[in-house]
């Protein structure tokens, strides 16, 4: 309540400059961008354990006289997630379910000066069909030296899913150069067979930043300027649903589910930098423990991008 009670109190506090008409494209209308996050650096290998990112992100010309930048994105992506004790098969000892994800994501951005619209539309396969199991025991097995290999019994079971998520930004300036300070109002909604959430974020931004329009906070191709800065979220999520430890919501026939709790709580801190074309950017991410058994999880994401 805090949360929308100091956002409400802010949107009328409007620092960022009106927007003017976008007369002038990028200087590259497309970039390409991989993402892996892996809970690696605390040598733990559970809950979520891996995540590999393969995505274009395209620049889609405004009609004339708008105040609108528009990107289509696509991502083909797989997720993994694992219990603590990767040794048992017996579902008494886990304290949550294997499961995998492969999923192709489909993604407008539509974005003014202080506000943008995210709406990314999701299909894809959950179980053996994911190829998760197959992925992370060739890791194991070929690029670590007498590391557990994980048994996979109990995985939540093979389904179709299909979901749709809507970001909300609504960003304020609130301080400019030489270090800019922005911060970000990100509500969000998950809806479908694999997610069902409601999830509020706060986010601050520090340092040599580009307006909205013009970051990589946002994978804006737009921008031309040079960019490095740092960001802390804040957020948390109220559950209704969590394929990957309940299994499909409209019918699933998995051995073993566990029911997930329904508030989840994220904090992260992020380092960006942008020269010329190229994009780098490192998170390191904290959540609450996602169900009863299971405990607080930590992961990093490395992303990098490159405008063509």
């Amino acid at each position: 309540m805090l949360w929308l009670w100091s956002s409400a109190a802010l949107w009328s506090q409007d620092t960022i400059p009106k927007a003017h008409v976008i007369d002038q494209g990028p200087l590259y209308e497309n970039l390409f961008e991989l993402r892996e996050d892996n809970d690696f650096l605390h040598f733990t290998d559970r809950y979520y354990s891996t995540g590999t990112f393969l995505g274009l992100r395209r620049w889609l010309p405004p009609s004339q006289d708008s105040l609108t930048t528009k990107q289509y994105s696509m991502f083909l992506y797989q997720e993994i997630y694992t219990p603590t004790d990767l040794l048992t098969d017996k579902p008494k000892f886990m304290d949550r379910p294997y499961g995998g994800f492969l999923g192709l994501s489909n993604e407008l951005l539509l974005a003014k000066a202080d506000r943008a619209h995210d709406i990314k539309w999701v299909m894809g396969i959950a179980g053996p069909w994911s190829g998760s199991e197959t992925v992370q025991s060739a890791f194991h097995n070929s690029a670590t030296v007498d590391s557990k290999i994980a048994t996979w019994g109990a995985q939540i079971d093979n389904s179709f899913h299909l979901n749709l998520y809507y970001h909300y930004t609504r960003e304020w300036q609130w301080n400019g150069d030489p270090f800019r300070v922005y911060f970000a109002w990100n509500p969000i909604t998950a809806l479908g067979s694999k997610d069902t959430y409601l999830e509020n974020d706060l986010v601050f931004y520090f340092g040599r930043r580009q307006p909205l329009q013009k970051s990589m906070a946002y994978k804006q191709l737009l921008g031309r300027k040079n960019e490095l800065f740092f960001a802390t979220r804040f957020g948390h999520r109220y559950v209704l649903h969590d394929g990957m430890l309940q299994g499909n919501l409209f019918g699933d026939q998995s051995e073993y589910t566990v029911r997930p709790y329904p508030m989840l709580y994220f904090f992260s801190v992020g380092f960006f930098a942008r020269f010329e074309r190229h994009d780098l950017q490192l998170n390191y991410h904290y959540e609450s423990a996602r169900n009863r058994a299971a405990d607080p999880h930590l992961y990093v994401s490395l992303s990098y991008s490159k405008r063509y």
